[in-house]
């Protein structure tokens, strides 16, 4: 899998979630890291990235990690620290 191809997949898992939110969402690019396993791609709502009023943030919006392998979707959380998590992949 391509970072591109990666980057879709994470558009579409966040436009899938939009219902929920009451929002519309949005990655934030350049906050994605590239890790020997894949990628990992951060969000939030696109009227608190473009006002910076936390009024309008997202709660509870953990990275997702897509899969260098297979592509394949993995939530994170929020309790911990994100290095926490990534280390269930590999680092």
């Amino acid at each position: 899998m391509t970072k591109s191809e990666a980057e879709h997949v994470a558009r579409e898992y966040v436009k899938a979630r939009e219902g929920d939110a009451g929002c519309e969402l949005v990655l934030m690019d350049q906050q994605t890291l590239e890790r020997p396993f894949g990628w990992v791609f951060f969000y939030d709502a696109k009227r608190h990235l473009e006002t910076g009023d936390f009024r309008h943030a997202l709660a509870g919006n953990a990275p997702i990690v897509i899969m260098k392998a297979d592509g394949r979707i993995h939530e994170t959380g929020t309790a911990f620290p994100l290095e926490h998590y990534l280390k269930e992949y590999g680092g």
